[in-house]
């Protein structure tokens, strides 16, 4: 459970000594949450804490490689000059074909111990807040864990008690890792099928489930020791682009807006959520500017401070977005979101320009650019965040073996099997294919997930649903095939598909990479002389379940082993999902 302090007095006398005693340099520190990959500390992340004073670490145990100026076309020279200074002695390099290191719970652990003692040898014992995102399947946390579906899932459920367990259980896991906040739930509200980069990360399209869900959630978070961050305010559901890769504008009436996408964040607010987090995503009803969200005082000042009550602290998205850097530089863009009414930097890459943004920000409060009321206001917030959290107490220390036993812990594992089968979702059977005979030749074009490839163990990895098929039925073949289906994996494909009596293939959509199979699934329907069977990760046509399927299969967690094995059984007709989302998909 999140603790409570005993007086809000008490801890607002202990905010106004601390903040009296800190120098300008300590409370920028306190501003800027920076990654740590799982358990490798390395010498540039002491050096942020112990230099820099930072306030906050953003686990992740995925590689996030330098700036992601990548993601654009052409940098503009004065983006590269501004923001990425040379990198030092501390500055971590990452390999460039590196994209995991396992770590055991354990391991994660002594890493953020270690991390929260250094903090609390400061001058100023002002402890870490450690923060990952989650928003349902594995992101910043993979390893040794057990995953739940995306919150489309969980509503698809049509039992909102099932959202509190799942948070519940993601929540006591990430707590025992020694977390301490969550970029999540998620409120966007998806009005748009086509939105490329929301989809099955939204509850729904109505914004009253949406709430009801998320407000589910925010219980079960809270109850699992876990504070929350309502995103990716004002709302991102509307939008036909993906913010990582340019900057999208959602051209809605103020009244639509209000009605369909600001009110989830109302009802939160009311709820109790800690933080919420900006959107580089820009609203002309709302700023007629152009700015996007973070950036604009009257987004985040007037509406979110002033008119929706919010107290709690606010971040930015991650500073490197695709979107915000086609307008502004990264330090540029930090100083700008401050200022409108943002009280952290969220900065996810390892990169020197993390040490760039400090110096910038202290630069901005010296030079008068960024009032220093303004910055004390935001480091009171934050460290009223911490202390309601307990952090003040012991640093934050977790016991190290507890994160050992969650993978195996009855409650959780019960929730993960009943998320697991209350959210797979029986799109479309309209030729009565399902379910598949054990007499039937069955030729299963796999699909390697992205965090199949990531966690690779015997809970998740390539080649999943055919061990799972494997427990139903002895005449099942499979070719595996790469996340971005190669021209040797369709001509692989193609070869075989008159082999088999059904074919199951997997689709699945990963909006990180811009990712889409629908041209490949097509080709197999339109190649292939037997039913074809879809499994994917969305309900969308465009994204994985084209309307050509008459069979179409959705699990919202494919990388955890339970969703797979309810995939499974609802092949064989040992499961009869009861999941439903019409009033969702019948808009496509």
């Amino acid at each position: 459970m999140l603790t409570t302090p005993k007086t809000i007095d008490a801890v607002d006398k202990a905010v106004d000594t601390l903040l009296g005693s800190m120098t300008l340099e300590e409370k920028v520190g306190q501003l800027m949450v920076f990654p740590i990959y799982g358990a490798l500390i390395t010498p540039d992340v002491v050096e942020l804490i112990e230099k820099y004073h930072i306030g906050g670490i953003r686990i992740t145990q995925k590689f996030h490689p330098g700036a992601d100026e990548h993601r654009r076309k052409t940098p503009p020279p004065e983006f590269l000059a501004r923001t990425l200074p040379k990198p030092d002695a501390t500055t971590y390099d990452r390999p460039p074909e590196l994209d995991r290191i396992t770590w055991t719970p354990r391991e994660q652990v002594g890493a953020v111990n270690e991390l929260r003692e250094r903090a609390m040898n400061r001058r100023i014992r002002i402890p870490l807040h450690f923060v990952f995102d989650q928003e349902g399947e594995g992101a910043d946390f993979l390893f040794g864990q057990r995953l739940l579906p995306y919150p489309m899932g969980l509503r698809a459920s049509g039992e909102p008690v099932l959202a509190y367990k799942a948070a519940l259980a993601v929540g006591r896991q990430a707590h025992a890792l020694g977390a301490n906040l969550i970029h999540s739930p998620v409120l966007d509200v998806n009005t748009n099928t086509l939105n490329p980069e929301i989809g099955p990360r939204s509850y729904s399209n109505n914004p009253d489930e949406v709430a009801e869900y998320a407000l589910a959630s925010l219980r079960g978070f809270n109850e699992g020791g876990i504070a929350c961050t309502a995103k990716h305010y004002p709302g991102r559901g509307a939008s036909s682009s993906d913010a990582h890769y340019g900057l999208p504008e959602i051209a809605l009436s103020k009244e639509e807006l209000y009605r369909n996408h600001i009110e989830p964040f109302r009802k939160l607010i009311d709820g109790g959520v800690q933080a919420v987090m900006a959107a580089f995503t820009a609203y002309p009803s709302l700023d007629p500017s152009g700015k996007p969200a973070a950036v604009s005082d009257r987004i985040m000042k007037s509406l979110l401070r002033e008119e929706l009550g919010f107290e709690g602290i606010v971040t930015t998205d991650n500073i490197e977005m695709g979107g915000l850097l086609e307008k502004y530089g990264m330090s540029e863009a930090a100083i700008m979101s401050l200022n409108a009414g943002c009280d952290m930097i969220l900065c996810r890459s390892y990169t020197p320009v993390r040490k760039g943004l400090v110096e910038s920000v202290l630069a901005a409060v010296k030079d008068g650019r960024y009032a220093e009321s303004s910055l004390d206001q935001s480091v009171a917030r934050i460290l009223k965040f911490r202390m309601n959290l307990g952090l003040f107490e012991n640093g934050g220390i977790v016991e190290p073996g507890q994160a050992d036993k969650l993978f195996h812990d009855p409650e959780i594992i019960a929730t993960a099997e009943e998320a697991a089968r209350k959210s797979t979702l029986l799109l479309r059977n309209e030729a009565d294919v399902l379910p598949i005979r054990k007499d039937q030749k069955v030729l299963l074009v796999e699909q390697a997930h992205h965090f199949h490839k990531f966690i690779n163990n015997s809970y998740a990895h390539p080649g999943l649903l055919w061990s799972e098929m494997q427990r139903h039925s002895d005449n099942v073949r499979i070719v595996l095939v790469n996340e971005t289906v190669t021209e040797q994996d369709q001509q692989a494909v193609m070869a075989r598909l008159d082999e088999a009596d059904i074919i199951v293939v997997t689709g699945y959509y990963n909006y990180r990479s811009r990712n889409s199979v629908g041209d490949y699934l097509k080709s197999i329907l339109a190649a292939a002389k037997v039913p074809v069977v879809i499994v994917s990760n969305t309900p969308f046509d465009e994204f994985g379940a084209p309307k050509e399927a008459e069979s179409v299969i959705v699990s919202f967690c494919p990388s955890g082993r339970e969703n797979i094995r309810a995939v499974a059984e609802t092949l064989f007709g040992k499961l009869k999902p009861t999941a439903n989302l019409d009033s969702l998909v019948a808009k496509q």
